[in-house]
């Protein structure tokens, strides 16, 4: 069998370029949008699923469509590529690029928990999944393998990048293509690091979270010895368990634990808070003093620059513990 012909680095650029818009249409147009239309998740649920797919699909559009632009305008021999793609992964678009890149590719290894958790739970959603990765658009892919494929491009993108750097005599041109293959490195690392962080903040979630965490028999302090964990933070926080209950707490940073300690006479000890859940006027949901990391996230206050959230997510909820340093700095 005659071997194939290896495609000049443009043209493999451009070619991948579009197999990769096309399997993110995939995931926009025979998951995404039926999931929401179907009703399986709301809009919210989905944005956390999902984070800026739709910005994704758009921004790589638009870079394959300046692709297909100049390879038109230069009668289909591309002799320079750099500016195009220097507009694309430079300056304030590949800013714009490596922020929702990292919002999606930080999150892949959450969505594929809570899908999974989706389909054991409800047969209707696992037969619409199955009949959506039946399709021939999917080319025979299931939808955990096609979640991923953003940060398999970005991993390309240096490759292929240096390859037409290889191919440039021009020493001008040449210098721009290096620039931005280094400009899609950076992106790379940090999107890297944004993953790493995530997946050391929630690894998982619990497959079976108790009902009552202060319950003796379920509650994380009745089996957890703290002597045998690294400190690695200690200092006061005020929690905010409602709008109007605020309760002053020492805060324990472990390896693994993070340990909320009211203070009670001369002793530290650990307290439980319950919390009105809505709609349901007689629901109420407990939220433990001892939270484990393994199964938590945090995110940043907006509205206030010294508090931040714990979140605790698993598909029969979640748990948010909105907590307040003395400053900034001991808020980091």
């Amino acid at each position: 069998r005659t071997p194939k012909t290896p495609k000049p680095p443009v043209t493999e650029l451009f070619l991948t370029e579009h197999a990769h818009v096309r399997m993110l249409r995939v995931l926009l147009e025979l998951f995404y949008q039926p999931m929401l239309r179907e009703g399986f998740f709301d809009e919210q649920e989905l944005s956390n699923i999902f984070p800026s797919l739709e910005d994704l699909v758009e921004v790589h559009t638009l870079f394959l469509d300046s692709l297909k632009k100049l390879r038109e305008e230069s009668g289909f021999i591309i002799a320079e590529i750099g500016d195009v793609l220097l507009a694309r992964f430079e300056g304030t678009e590949g800013s714009w690029f490596q922020k929702i890149s990292a919002r999606f590719c930080s999150r892949q290894s959450f969505a594929l928990e809570q899908l999974k958790a989706k389909q054991r739970k409800d047969t209707r959603f696992n037969q619409f999944i199955q009949e959506a990765e039946s399709r021939p658009r999917c080319r025979r892919l299931q939808l955990k393998d096609i979640i991923p494929t953003e940060m398999q491009r970005l991993t390309k993108y240096p490759l292929l990048l240096l390859s037409i750097t290889k191919c440039t005599e021009a020493a001008a041109e040449r210098a721009k293509v290096e620039q931005a293959a280094e400009c899609c490195r950076q992106i790379l690392n940090h999107v890297n690091q944004e993953v790493r962080d995530m997946e050391n903040l929630m690894v998982g979630p619990p497959q079976n979270p108790p009902q009552n965490p202060c319950d003796p028999t379920q509650c994380p302090k009745s089996n957890t010895d703290i002597t045998k964990r690294t400190l690695v933070h200690e200092g006061p926080l005020t929690w905010r368990v409602t709008r109007d209950k605020a309760v002053e707490v020492q805060v324990l940073l472990l390896d693994d634990l993070l340990v909320l300690l009211q203070r009670q006479e001369e002793r530290l000890v650990l307290r439980c808070h319950s919390r009105a859940l809505a709609p349901a006027p007689d629901g109420k949901q407990m939220l433990s003093p001892v939270i484990r990391l393994r199964s938590a996230m945090t995110r940043e206050v907006a509205t206030d620059h010294k508090a931040f959230y714990v979140i605790i997510s698993w598909e029969n909820g979640a748990q948010i513990y909105e907590l307040v340093a003395q400053s900034v700095s001991e808020r980091k």
